[in-house]
């Protein structure tokens, strides 16, 4: 740093470089050298602001992004959850619970009306009244739920069985109850005869809620040696409902249900474990209709983390489904 000279006039002489003037030179170093360390700490303080807002956003964005394998390259459902050593649900305190649905328009009207194939499932070699297989026996007993979910499709019948996934079972109720659907969610990854991913809130505040939760037990056999049957019929039955995930403990807010039957899913990967099923022919040609138009392509999750179903996804997939609620029509015993 440059100094200036200062000649101070004492007894020794006038003119003459002294204690004194040497003093002044160190005061004025000094002062410019905390001003400088001043402005480098703003600096750092503002750097490691900006990194942090930048990291968060990035993170946002990416915590749920897929990985996929096999035709039409998509094999398996994967996302990647920040919150996937969270373990229990933790509620925002921004969240806003919406009116109550009351009203539905699915052709099932309580647990009555399932049938005996759809209320007590089994493995069997000929095709049950949905023209549907199971590979294996379901587990058996334990409570069913009927919901009835609207889609810009058509309704859906979903019969919930408690004993297939406790946890995963539990978290998709609660979405229910909570009227999360109502948002308008996305049906964002849908690829014909595989599956449909789907389950960012329409609103973006509302994902804040429901953080990841724990595995539940795998029924289904699991492993490449267990994709078909004797019979031909694969592991992955259409309209099974299970969830997308990454890892361990993954399980959140996104779902998937399968277009058709699939050998590969439900083999190993702990988020992949059925906990209901679409019931009832009505919900099975709702389910064929919904659009696989943009297969992969379709919205970002960063996009939808970000904006939800707003007018811009909208316009830029304009042939997109939406699942736009769902109520609980009944409950109770197998």
């Amino acid at each position: 740093l440059p100094t200036r000279t200062t000649v101070v006039p004492t007894a020794a002489g006038k003119g003459k470089r002294n204690t004194a003037m040497v003093q002044i030179q160190l005061r004025t170093s000094k002062g410019r050298w905390k001003t400088v360390k001043y402005i480098l700490l703003r600096l750092s303080i503002l750097a490691a602001v900006l990194y942090i807002c930048f990291f968060a956003e990035t993170n946002d964005g990416n915590n749920a992004s897929t990985t996929s394998h096999g035709p039409p390259s998509m094999d398996a459902v994967q996302i990647t959850n920040s919150n996937a050593n969270d373990g229990a649900i933790s509620g925002g305190e921004d969240f806003i619970a919406k009116p109550k649905i009351s009203t539905h328009k699915c052709s099932y009207k309580s647990l009555e009306d399932l049938k005996s194939f759809e209320r007590k499932p089994v493995a069997s070699k000929d095709n049950d009244g949905n023209g549907r297989r199971h590979m294996v026996d379901p587990p058996k007993g334990g409570k069913i739920t009927l919901v009835c979910c609207d889609t810009t499709k058509g309704p859906m019948s979903i019969a919930v069985h408690h004993n297939w996934a406790p946890l995963g079972s539990q978290r998709f109720l609660e979405m229910v109850t909570d009227n999360y659907f109502s948002s308008k969610v996305a049906m964002m990854r849908c690829a014909k005869n595989f599956l449909c991913q789907f389950g960012i809130a329409g609103e973006p505040y509302l994902n804040r809620k429901y953080r990841s939760i724990e595995d539940d037990p795998n029924w289904m056999p699991e492993g490449p040696t267990h994709m078909t049957n004797e019979y031909d019929v694969r592991r992955f039955a259409k309209g099974y409902f299970a969830y997308a995930g990454g890892g361990k403990n993954s399980r959140s807010n996104q779902l998937i249900v399968a277009l058709g039957d699939n050998k590969r899913l439900g083999g190993g990967s702990p988020w992949e474990v059925p906990f209901g099923e679409v019931v009832g022919l009505e919900s099975y040609a709702t389910l064929g209709s919904i659009s696989t138009q943009y297969g992969e392509k379709g919205p970002s999750q960063r996009l939808l983390r970000k904006e939800g179903s707003s007018d811009n996804v909208a316009q830029q997939f304009p042939d997109l489904d939406y699942m736009t609620s769902c109520i609980v029509v009944d409950e109770g015993d197998v």
